[in-house]
């Protein structure tokens, strides 16, 4: 939007605070996930690269359970994978893309400086003789489309918060929101990672960066 010159500084003024509260309104709405309650939630899901079922364990959402990412990084080899605490595995995806990788690490990125939140993860991978092969930059745009076509079948969920959430289980777990239901699903870190990684390079909006 274009001023003339005639506009008062006080009306310029006013414009620009009721526009920096409409942004910050909107940005707190849309940008910033809401910590869920017991109350707020009817039901919640397990979700696994298989199938989605009802969880009748105990879970606790408490914002102590979430994690700061600020000193997260996963580094993976071919003899040795990523493995949770459940025995579940992110390994280098056997696929033509990591056909000359010996070893990728994910870093978790912070653009808005918000460490609790997943907003992008850079990848890199290695060959053996530690030479850069590839690095990629990707949001979490990529991990919502994502998961909606290869975990969710469809289905559109809100991307919230990565923690501890199941009692008694020290694996981490992505937690999500089922759009338009009080239902929230939990997939495992190390699905949602896998996943990822495999389909790193598959489509132009998962693609790796040019050299």
């Amino acid at each position: 939007m274009t001023f003339s010159r005639e506009t008062s500084k006080k009306g310029l003024s006013w414009f620009r605070g009721i526009f920096s509260m409409a942004t910050l309104l909107f940005s707190t709405t849309l940008l910033v996930p809401s910590l869920s309650s017991a109350k707020e939630t009817t039901g919640v899901l397990m979700v696994s690269n298989k199938h989605i079922s009802a969880f009748d364990g105990k879970t606790s959402f408490s914002p102590k359970h979430i994690i700061n990412y600020q000193n997260l990084f996963i580094d993976i080899t071919k003899t040795k994978p990523y493995r949770d605490p459940n025995g579940r595995i992110v390994a280098i995806p056997r696929n033509a893309i990591f056909k000359n990788a010996n070893e990728v690490t994910f870093r978790f990125w912070h653009p808005r400086h918000e460490p609790r939140l997943l907003d992008g993860i850079v990848v890199k991978s290695y060959d053996k003789n530690g030479h850069l092969i590839h690095h990629g930059v990707f949001d979490r745009g990529v991990f919502v489309s994502m998961m909606i076509k290869d975990l969710f079948h469809g289905k559109w969920v809100e991307l919230q918060d990565v923690g501890t959430f199941v009692q008694g289980d020290k694996s981490l777990y992505v937690k999500v929101r089922i759009r338009h239901s009080k239902q929230i699903a939990l997939v495992p870190f190390a699905t949602f990672l896998q996943d990822f990684a495999n389909r790193i390079n598959t489509e132009p909006v998962i693609s790796w960066a040019v050299k």
